[in-house]
């Protein structure tokens, strides 16, 4: 299938609004800064949010495409969760090894290996963060794509259409109710954490499909900016009020109005405006899976420095590191047969 070089253009700058939510820019540890930089943190934290919904969209998008030119859709559903799987597996199994370098200064000799075996105890006194999240927190992603990719195919399968938005639909409404507004009068109080699973990521899956039977426009890109604007507005919004009401914290995976971001931005990236036809960034674009699954790895490592350093040139500094540590190992494993199936 031919890549739109809009798309990955997107797709890159959805990678790096993830890496600024992992490596939590201006969020220091001494008590001054971060009230100093509290405001800021919050606002990089939350407008990176679109980038999830993008991923989960754009794979529906093109899961559509697939159906739409003659394929079954429970098969291409099981054909695309099968790699998606393998990779999980592989980079679970990654982030269980003792990779992290700097436990040799924080724990000795066998700081490396200390960590991967807290890692590893962990993971079996909770066995189901395993199941909806593998060995690192940023894999949930892979196993709510796996799971939105199936649900999607068997409904398709059938003809239940309608069905499936229905569900789409009362999933994110329940999700966003049990997390962000569970101690609203309607929310609902769960152990368990509804980022994980198909609670959020159905509806963008959902909308790509719908998307998938579209003939984009240059238009888009005017119409995914006003949405994007407007679900910037309500999703901020959203949280300021929770925050003011409810005493929630500002940082939030998903509110209402993050579907509105989500979309917007995918429409942007659908329009193929000549702005987003950049070949540099658009290249790195198609190396999108392999910078997110990889770039924990660097997170952990540059932590202990992150939490001694208070320069904010530092903060911004540190995402760039990561990303771009990130895409040297994509870059590089993307040249071998046997590890390109990692990053790819």
């Amino acid at each position: 299938m031919k890549r739109l070089g809009s798309v990955d253009t997107i797709r890159f700058l959805s990678v790096i609004a993830v890496i600024a939510i992992h490596t939590s820019p201006f969020n220091f540890q001494e008590v001054e800064l971060r009230q100093k930089y509290y405001y800021l943190d919050v606002f990089i934290n939350q407008i990176a949010r679109f980038g999830v919904p993008f991923f989960f969209l754009i794979s529906g998008y093109f899961f559509g495409l697939k159906v739409n030119n003659g394929g079954e859709p429970l098969s291409v559903a099981m054909k695309s969760s099968k790699k998606i799987i393998v990779l999980f597996l592989l980079w679970s199994l990654i982030y269980l090894t003792p990779y992290n370098i700097m436990g040799f200064v924080e724990f000795g000799i066998f700081g490396p290996l200390k960590i991967s075996y807290w890692r590893l105890l962990g993971l079996v006194s909770e066995p189901l963060d395993f199941l909806f999240q593998g060995s690192k927190v940023h894999l949930w992603f892979l196993v709510s794509l796996i799971m939105i990719t199936l649900l999607s195919g068997i409904f398709l399968k059938y003809n239940k259409t309608k069905t499936l938005i229905i569900l789409a639909v009362v999933l994110y409404v329940f999700g966003v109710l049990a997390k962000a507004y569970s101690a609203t009068p309607v929310g609902i109080e769960l152990n368990f954490n509804t980022r994980n699973g198909p609670f959020f990521g159905l509806i963008f899956f959902v909308t790509g499909i719908y998307l998938s039977s579209k003939t984009p426009k240059i238009s888009w890109f005017k119409y995914g900016v006003s949405l994007f604007c407007m679900g910037t507005f309500l999703h901020f919004l959203e949280i300021y009020l929770l925050m003011k009401g409810y005493g929630t914290p500002l940082k939030q995976d998903f509110v209402f109005g993050t579907y509105l971001m989500g979309v917007g931005i995918s429409y942007i990236a659908l329009s193929k405006h000549a702005m987003l036809s950049l070949k540099r960034t658009a290249k790195l674009g198609t190396f999108t899976l392999g910078i997110y699954a990889s770039h924990f790895i660097y997170v952990d490592i540059l932590l202990s420095i992150d939490k001694k350093i208070t320069n904010p040139l530092w903060e911004v500094a540190f995402v760039i590191i990561v990303l771009f540590l990130s895409i040297g190992t994509v870059l590089l494993l993307s040249k071998f047969h046997k590890t390109r199936q990692l990053v790819v």
